[in-house]
């Protein structure tokens, strides 16, 4: 064995992994596991090059060796964690995580990776806990901080008040005093607006199913929309988004102060953000006011905590008079609706009810699952016992652990087996087809569904909903009453519980209400993307000239 070469090819491939090259790093590291297969450290090189490369089941099997090898690899638990949760092996990276902290206890990035594992699970009670003790050990770690604010709004147990302190608290920590604004253009009116729109999700996703409507009826004499991409990821649907708008950026892997340029440089009137704390985030940019006025909309349903951050677009359904404390933004609120529904590329037809074909009434929630709080459980636990035929369908991960964390959680309600049907998202078809599997969909709350909302319409499946009292509860309100379905949302818990009741009993009329009900949702304001286009080139005008 050659001890000088193994060393060589490792550094080197080390230095390739910590310069991002990832994929170059994978054939030096391969090397080195050949020169020398036990040793843990090339095993966990090459696990993490593999990952990094979009390989992590080749990834997985040398990251399981290289625990194997040396179980007191703190990092390698680490690693394995993190590919094990990338490959839905959710409950596995609880484990991995789990041993990890066994080994470095009170370690805060373990911690918030664990947080983030259990939220996945839909235990945000879980992950609440564990980022709450990351922040403790290491409170100056803005995105584990994003990550507790996000995981706060699907608990039931968190007041709206609680959850707008802890965004102004991420404001007040991380968004410093807000930069000189951006020299304000000059604008008469006579010109278009120049308006940039931010986010990691301007793919096949929400916003950009949302974002890419809204660029196809743009009036280019009276706005130009300039995109700032901040995801590497090239699809054949990004393409073809590209091909709307004038001007495409791609931001990813570029510094803050390198877009902050990029955006002056371009002169914008007014810069939108469809990201807020999700995933891919820029808004350590925002806070540099890159742009002479900002608003956010649509990508997160809550403020961003940053006084950088002038307007946040909405409507007087999702953010009623009385909702402006809870938002560090001053509320724009559109006239008919905060955003649109932009309709999946392939759809099967709507289908008949299930319960008139002689099948068990059935129930259903197709959202995220870290949206069925434990005060949603408790609310159908009553309902599927007092429809003791009937069934529940739910969307899960494609993981053990995740079935047997929501048996158990039924269960704890008196529930039976029996009653609960799992199923996997699987590709966009596959999972719109699962709505014909449904009479009535179940709303989560208090983080309703919002684009999820918007499916279920499309497909002709009506859904029952809670009204709350902040725009994550209030998502439903307002797109059933686009429809007409105003008598499916419940005031309170009793109320919804009775509907949902009174509905089972009844398919033959909710098979009424729900006919004709696709078509009665492209009629909506909810898709009217030109009409949308209009009152929002009207709000950025009034906002650039104010």
């Amino acid at each position: 064995m050659d001890t000088d070469s193994f060393e060589e090819q490792l550094r080197e491939g080390e230095e390739r992994l910590a310069r991002g090259q990832a994929a170059e790093a994978v054939s030096c590291l391969h090397r080195c596991v050949e020169l020398r297969t036990d040793d843990p450290r090339a095993r966990l090189a090459l696990g993490q090059a593999l990952s990094e490369s979009g390989r992590d089941a080749e990834a997985l099997g040398q990251l399981e060796q290289a625990v194997a090898l040396d179980a007191s690899q703190v990092r390698g638990y680490i690693r394995l964690g993190n590919v094990l949760r990338a490959l839905s092996r959710t409950g596995e990276a609880v484990e991995a995580y789990g041993r990890a902290l066994e080994l470095r206890p009170a370690d805060p990035f373990i911690l918030s990776n664990l947080g983030n594992a259990w939220l996945d699970l839909g235990e945000s009670g879980r992950a609440i806990d564990c980022y709450r003790q990351s922040l403790a050990i290491y409170p100056d770690a803005p995105a584990a901080h994003s990550n507790l604010i996000f995981a706060l709004q699907y608990d039931s147990r968190i007041s709206r008040e609680e959850i707008a302190i802890a965004h102004r608290e991420w404001g007040e920590r991380f968004g410093g005093e807000p930069a000189e604004p951006a020299e304000r253009p000059e604008y008469d009116g006579q010109r278009p607006l120049r308006v940039g729109f931010l986010s990691a999700d301007f793919r096949y996703h929400p916003v950009g199913r949302m974002a890419s409507a809204v660029w196809q009826h743009l009036d280019r004499e009276g706005v130009t929309p300039i995109v700032y991409d901040n995801s590497s990821d090239e699809t054949p649907t990004k393409q073809r988004y590209r091909g709307l708008v004038e001007s495409w950026h791609n931001i990813a892997g570029q510094s803050d102060a390198e877009v902050v340029q990029l955006m002056r440089s371009d002169r914008l009137d007014v810069l939108l953000d469809f990201s807020g704390h999700t995933s891919g985030n820029r808004l350590d940019v925002l806070a540099q006011k890159p742009a002479p006025v900002q608003a956010t909309l649509f990508g997160y349903p809550n403020t961003t905590g940053l006084s950088a951050v002038d307007y946040r677009i909405t409507d007087a359904v999702a953010d009623p008079a009385g909702t402006e404390s809870l938002y560090v933004e001053r509320l724009y609120r559109l006239p008919r609706t905060a955003w649109v529904y932009g309709p999946p590329d392939i759809s099967p037809e709507p289908g008949t009810l299930p319960s008139l074909e002689g099948k068990p009434f059935t129930f259903g929630c197709l959202n995220n699952p870290a949206k069925i709080s434990e005060a949603a459980v408790r609310a159908w636990s009553e309902i599927l016992q007092a429809c003791p035929e009937s069934r529940l369908l739910l969307l899960v991960r494609n993981d053990p652990a995740h079935e047997g964390l929501l048996l158990e959680k039924f269960g704890r309600h008196d529930v039976d087996e029996s009653q609960l049907i799992f199923a996997t998202k699987g590709p966009e078809p596959v999972y719109l087809e699962l709505h014909n599997q449904i009479d009535l969909m179940l709303d989560p709350f208090p983080y309703n569904g919002g684009v999820t909302t918007g499916d279920c319409l499309w497909m002709g499946t009506p859904i029952l909903t809670l009204a709350g009292d902040s725009y994550v509860s209030r998502q439903g309100v307002g797109l059933l009453a686009g429809v007409g379905l105003e008598e499916f949302v419940a005031a309170n818990r009793e109320d919804l519980v009775a509907k949902a009741v009174g509905w089972a009993a009844a398919p033959g009329r909710l098979a009424e209400r729900a006919a004709g009900l696709q078509e009665r949702f492209e009629a909506s304001p909810q898709m009217d993307h030109a009409g949308y286009a209009r009152e929002l080139e009207s709000a950025l005008r009034e906002m650039v000239t104010a």
